[in-house]
């Protein structure tokens, strides 16, 4: 009795570990395709620079159009510190058409744009865990009433518009 008892057991371990094995396996697939969705999200947009291996969260995130009229919210995860993070954005989105107005050095550091196609964008950034930093970019079109006060003049002064 003692012996079927231990076969009985070695079944039963047997089927757990591929039950288990096949569930891993699962999970990893669907990591590669969120992965893989999250690259293809930042390909979409062309006026805005990501810091290698910036990681897209999908749940959290809407992007409506692409290219440069693109607007809509990312939530990120980008390895390195808040500070490195800052930088990067602040060094970089000059480049990409972007015209620096404001920025908040705290606890979450803000950063504020204004763009071509009369657009605007607020970078807010925040340390994360294992030296990465969360970041949420939004951009949105001025609103009517802006855009009709000020979106000439701001075109003029600040993104040096020639017509």
């Amino acid at each position: 009795m003692n012996r079927l008892f231990s076969k009985s057991n070695f079944y039963v371990s047997i089927f757990f570990i591929i039950l288990l094995s096949s569930c891993a396996s699962g999970d990893k697939l669907s990591e590669q395709k969120t992965i893989q969705e999250g690259k293809n999200t930042l390909t979409r947009i062309s006026d805005m620079p990501f810091p290698e291996d910036t990681k897209v969260s999908l749940n959290k995130s809407i992007l409506l159009g692409e290219g440069k009229a693109w607007s809509g919210q990312l939530s990120l995860s980008i390895p390195g510190s808040k500070i490195s993070v800052f930088n990067f954005y602040v060094k970089n989105l000059d480049a990409f058409g972007w015209k620096e107005q404001t920025t908040i050095r705290g606890e979450t550091s803000i950063l504020t744009f204004v763009g071509e196609n009369n657009r605007i964008a607020i970078i807010s950034i925040k340390e994360a865990k294992f030296n990465t930093a969360e970041v949420l970019i939004s951009v949105s079109p001025y609103a009517e009433a802006f855009e009709e006060k000020l979106g000439d003049y701001i075109n003029e002064q600040y993104l040096e518009v020639i017509e």
